[in-house]
């Protein structure tokens, strides 16, 4: 019923149900007050006698013999049953109807989705499905009084009130027949827990139900970017906390991909951060070509979880012709010190992928002077504000873009990330512009753009069909046939496993030498477009100079990758150790090694090819 939330009838139910009971009782009483108190029996009757009978008509206890009755007096003999019995129907549907939708659940297996935790992640994960899929959704809850929950209700969500860590709980949702199972509550403990609870009661399945599962799994389940989907119950698991994403991620637990049960953690600020930088890339606003340029400088308001993530997507991606590392300011509150000294401390070699400096001020009440000062070696090319509260965020941006105005400074393009934990991003979101690559159109006076996190990428699409790793897959698969096609196998190479059983580092990889590819190509002007556009195909890398600077940029990319996964340099690879030899300059590099990165740039347009998409000009 994905459309309920809309229908009229739905909205003013009772409405109309009372409306036709005061009609079917006007109508009645007419009817009777004509044949008693005006017709041939007068004498025999009073108007209490016409209230009585009245009454009769929606108790089933009216006349039988109904020849003499006026036509109105027969609707309303009609009608008055059929209201009575509507109500009585609605309500032994809300007293049975969850325990029969419930029961109906057996009929859908694997065509369903469960959902625990009704916050503003788990929300917006159980709306998408009910607005833009055929899968039926169960939400799980521990407040009976939510109003997210009673609002997925009337998008035609199936809602239990409940601990989803107790058995009965899951069991009762019939999980084991789910074909996914989020877990969004805001306990990392209780999400852990219900996964256990799940993954044990999924054990229960004997083969033979197993394999019954698996071939209704099949019938329905569309394949995405040409891999075989997983057919038994695939359980994402929201994780916010980086340190926590980190002691997950390596447990044997988060490992488990059997026939039967999968889990996958979820990092949601990681993916909010790259999303972020997938459609607000530092290079879309300015990008320095040589060192004759300014080098790009970056500033973050704000320091919580979220900067930190893109923080380490600017050590990442924000590798240009210029070979200079970025310049990071980070304006935040002083309380925030002990934060600042762990997360330097969890990436000690951060100052070995970018310049950072940190400056305690309020962006609120910060002076023109500083503000100038800040700036004054080299102007800010982006601003992300990233606060935790939205209209401090929104505020801040819109002063300092004031204050840069007043005082003649060079235009600072802001990108405002919007936390969406209450309602105020609901209430004026009408007036934001939507996100675009082109960055042009914004305008002049007040160039910001407000980034609305949760929407923009708590999704099917980005979630469960890892929208924002289409690419990475596709370079893995490309790695995986060219290995298997010279007879490696996974016995010889770990990474030799389909996309869905890599290990979560070794993705990691994958998506960070994906992240860049844009920022490749817009170097050389040059976008990817569907193959079946108009625009005329060009060749890439567009000469040998241009393919030699992308190979270097390439080689500083994967160290700064290496670095912040904690490598160092040492005279012979050592994974335990973490030490790798090619930790070096690029002019120290062999020729095979250099050669590696140059065929990594060449390979770009047959991954695109892959993905049904070529290289375009930009401006074609």
């Amino acid at each position: 019923m994905p459309a309920q939330h809309s229908s009229f009838v739905a909205r003013h139910e009772w409405t109309l149900v009372g409306i036709l009971a005061i009609i079917a009782w006007i109508m009645a009483f007419a009817g009777f007050a004509e044949v008693m108190i005006f017709g041939p029996d007068a004498a025999l009757h009073s108007w209490w006698d016409v209230g009585s009978a009245t009454l009769q008509l929606f108790i089933f206890e009216s006349s039988d013999a109904t020849a003499h009755w006026p036509l109105h007096l027969q609707i309303a003999r009609a009608l008055a049953p059929m209201v009575v019995l509507y109500t009585a129907a609605s309500a032994v549907w809300k007293v049975t109807g969850q325990e029969i939708a419930l029961y109906g659940l057996l009929f859908r297996k694997r065509r369903f989705v469960v959902v625990c935790g009704i916050g503003e992640t788990g929300y917006r994960i159980a709306k998408d499905y009910c607005l833009h899929s055929d899968k039926r959704v169960v939400v799980i809850d521990s407040d009976p009084l939510n109003a997210l929950a009673a609002e997925l209700e009337n998008y035609g969500a199936i809602v239990i009130s409940g601990n989803a860590m107790d058995p009965l709980v899951l069991m009762k949702a019939q999980v084991i027949h789910a074909k996914e199972l989020f877990l969004c509550t805001s306990d990392d403990k209780a999400n852990i827990a219900i996964a256990k609870n799940a993954d044990r009661l999924t054990r229960r399945l004997k083969p033979r139900e197993i394999e019954r599962l698996q071939r209704i799994a099949r019938r329905h389940e569309l394949s995405v970017a040409g891999e075989t989907p997983h057919l038994g119950l695939r359980c994402f698991l929201c994780v916010d906390t980086p340190d926590i994403y980190e002691v997950f991620s390596a447990h044997s637990f988060f490992a488990t991909n059997t026939d039967r049960f999968a889990i996958r953690l979820f990092n949601r600020r990681e993916t909010i951060a790259r999303n972020i930088f997938r459609n607000c890339a530092p290079d879309l606003y300015y990008r320095p070509r040589s060192q004759d340029d300014p080098r790009i400088h970056i500033l973050f308001i704000g320091f919580e979880a979220l900067v930190r993530e893109m923080i380490l997507q600017t050590a990442l991606t924000a590798h240009y012709t210029d070979f200079r590392l970025p310049l990071v300011t980070v304006l935040c509150p002083s309380d925030m010190e002990t934060n600042i000294g762990r997360f330097m401390h969890r990436y000690p070699q951060l100052l070995q992928t970018v310049e950072i400096r940190f400056l305690h001020y309020d962006p609120m009440t910060v002076s023109a002077e500083h503000w100038r000062e800040m700036q004054a070696e080299v102007p800010f090319s982006v601003c992300y504000v990233a606060m935790r509260r939205d209209v401090e965020g929104i505020l801040s941006a819109r002063r300092l873009n004031r204050l840069r105005r007043l005082g003649g400074m060079p235009a600072v393009n802001f990108v405002v990330c919007l936390n969406q934990q209450n309602y105020l991003a609901e209430i004026i979101d009408d007036d934001f512009l939507p996100i675009t690559l082109d960055k042009s159109v914004l305008p002049e006076h007040e160039p910001i753009e407000y980034f609305e996190t949760l929407d923009e990428t708590i999704s099917i699409a980005v979630v469960v069909n890892e929208a924002l790793d289409v690419l990475a897959r596709t370079l893995h698969n490309a790695y995986l046939h060219s290995q298997t096609s010279q007879g490696a196998s996974a016995a010889q190479n770990a990474s030799i496993v389909p996309w869905s059983d890599l290990p979560a580092h070794k993705k990691k990889a994958n998506q960070h030498a994906a992240a860049h590819v844009d920022v490749k190509l817009r170097i050389c002007s040059c976008i990817p477009r569907a193959a079946d556009d108009a625009a005329a195909e060009v060749g890439f890398p567009p000469d040998a100079e241009t393919l030699e600077v992308l190979a270097q940029l390439e080689h500083r990319r994967w160290m700064a990758d290496k670095h912040l996964a904690g490598y160092s340099f040492g005279p012979r690879r050592d994974e335990d150790r973490m030490l790798h030899p090619d930790l070096i300059p690029w002019e120290q590099l062999t020729d095979a090694d250099k050669e590696k990165d140059r065929e990594n740039i060449r390979q770009i347009p047959k991954l695109l090819q892959l993905q049904h998409q070529k290289v375009c000009r930009q401006d074609a």
